[in-house]
């Protein structure tokens, strides 16, 4: 390529004039362009991650001329005083300085010198992390003493590929100041270090990971390092108003630090704080994980929870900006903008509430905070440069996965979920919880007016009663209405049209007694 360039200019091309081009501008270029004109991309034809390519042109034909800077419409681009015209794009790129822009007239008139080894910028489509796992086969090495399971394989192996030789193994003492450190975050106390030290059993080792792993403090330990990575916050708000995640959010909390302790796999912890509203529906435990996506919950606009759903469930779940993806094509992983919105539309009928707990009925005492599909038929639409003021109504995004993860395939369909999950308060503990909860202030009256008899007193006994007697019957008004709906669901037999007729007066004439 130098060599060519000489041969167009007629003079010739140092090394530091080659140098320029990988030393300087190609980073110039790689921050700046190859977003739109590079391996994932390339807008008009151009592709600017080599010399070669620069030197091709684009649809428009040749935007450098080699020995010519004023030739060209590479330059002329990035001068433009016209900001529609000037490349790169305004919020797209900082523009070029003076001083880079005099280094690539230079470099032009110096005849567009390049290293000869230049090679085009990796694909990342191709990259290991979008390609199906493959199980490697476990290498042969030259000492089996060191190995003592798979993993050790693959090290030894790369030691002796570098002529590297493992330090020897660490003391008794050592090693059970790491595990303490590594498992439950504290150190050992001395007693348990001297017990472990006197322990002349060949499986001291073993039988101390087991203990330390059925500590409770290794779901603390471990699960703090898990929130940091799903994003566990409190909520906040103004006064008693909830504006960000959900009151008693400490609940999903729990569930990490338990599933951790219960030895829950990743994969069943990922599936339930995802989606344990449509495996789960009654499962209150295992509702505590959907505290995940209820945790984005903002009170004044929904954009911003979807925006954080999407972005934390890429980041947490993939290790992908996602959220680069939202106004335009991401400029350097192979992500396209319908890609943020496919993802967006799994979430997209979500809503947040908080459900009774046996014996609480007071949701601001406590509640499990969940999501559940407020609006299941509810469609994602693309947002035009991310502007949410602007969607494109003309084609509902479906839910998907990213193009590049077309070895996994997706089936979305409905699930049928009980009623309770559409009417919370249908669950038996929810009525009986009013129901107690009535009856222990009934209770607190009555001792109130036996410590301190007067006609006040007398008379809260009385509201207090009241209550209970209005709480049964709006309970069995309920219970009785829905059977009636039940049965009216059931089909359209003239005999059960009548039960639920029957059962419908039963339950207005309960809440009128």
């Amino acid at each position: 390529m130098a060599l060519a360039c000489a041969a167009i200019t007629g003079r010739p091309v140092s090394a530091a004039d080659a140098a320029t081009w990988s030393g300087s501008l190609k980073g110039v270029f790689a921050d700046r362009c190859f977003g739109c004109h590079g391996a994932l991309a390339q807008q008009a034809g151009l592709r600017l991650d080599t010399v070669a390519g620069l030197l091709a042109g684009g649809d428009a034909g040749p935007v450098v001329i080699p020995g010519d800077p004023t030739a060209g419409t590479l330059v002329a681009r990035i001068v433009h005083a016209d900001l529609a015209e000037r490349m790169p794009p305004e919020g797209e790129g900082e523009p070029l300085s003076p001083e880079q822009i005099e280094t690539l007239k230079a470099w032009i008139a110096a005849g567009c010198p390049a290293p000869a080894d230049e090679v085009p910028e990796a694909d990342p489509r191709e990259h290991w992390a979008f390609r199906p796992r493959v199980c490697p086969a476990v290498p042969g090495v030259a000492h089996p003493e060191r190995v003592r399971n798979p993993i050790d394989a693959f090290l030894e192996a790369a030691r002796e590929r570098t002529g590297i030789a493992p330090q020897p193994e660490a003391s008794r003492e050592v090693l059970v100041r790491r595990l303490h450190l590594d498992l439950v975050g504290l150190p050992p106390q001395p007693e348990e270090l001297a017990a472990i030290l006197a322990d002349a059993s060949p499986e001291w080792y073993e039988t101390l990971v087991d203990r330390l792993l059925a500590d409770p403090r290794h779901g603390e330990r471990w699960g703090r390092h898990w929130m940091d990575v799903w994003r566990y916050a409190d909520w906040w708000g103004l006064g008693d108003q909830l504006r960000n995640s959900q009151k008693h959010i400490w609940h999903w909390r729990d569930w990490i630090i338990e599933s951790l302790n219960a030895d829950t796999g990743y994969d069943e912890m990922v599936r339930l704080m995802l989606a344990a509203d449509e495996i789960a529906p009654d499962d209150l435990p295992k509702l505590r994980a959907t505290g995940f996506l209820a945790r984005n919950w903002f009170l004044f606009n929904r954009t911003p929870w979807m925006d954080e759903t999407v972005e934390h469930v890429a980041k947490g779940f993939l290790g992908l900006s996602l959220n680069c993806a939202k106004c335009h094509d991401h400029k350097y992983d192979p992500l396209r903008q319908e890609d943020y919105y496919a993802m967006r539309a799994f979430f997209e009928p979500l809503h947040a509430r908080l459900d009774v707990l046996p014996g609480e009925p007071d949701l601001e005492r406590d509640g499990i905070p969940r999501v559940f599909d407020g609006v299941p038929d509810v469609p994602t639409f693309l947002f035009v440069r991310g502007e949410d003021t602007k969607p494109d109504t003309s084609r509902p995004i479906l839910p998907g996965v990213a193009a590049v993860f077309d070895f996994a395939s997706v089936d979305v369909r409905p699930v049928s979920l009980p009623k309770t999950e559409s009417q919370p308060a249908r669950r038996p503990w929810v009525i009986d919880a009013h129901t107690a909860a009535a009856g222990r202030r009934v209770e607190a009256a009555r001792a109130a007016r036996d410590a301190a008899p007067s006609v006040a007193s007398e008379q809260g006994v009385a509201i207090a009663a009241a209550e209970l007697v209005a709480v049964e019957r709006r309970g069995a008004a309920m219970r009785t209405g829905w059977a009636a709906e039940d049965l009216a669901g059931a089909g359209s037999d003239d005999t059960l049209s009548q039960a639920a007729a029957a059962a419908a007066r039963e339950a207005v004439r309960a809440e009128r007694t």
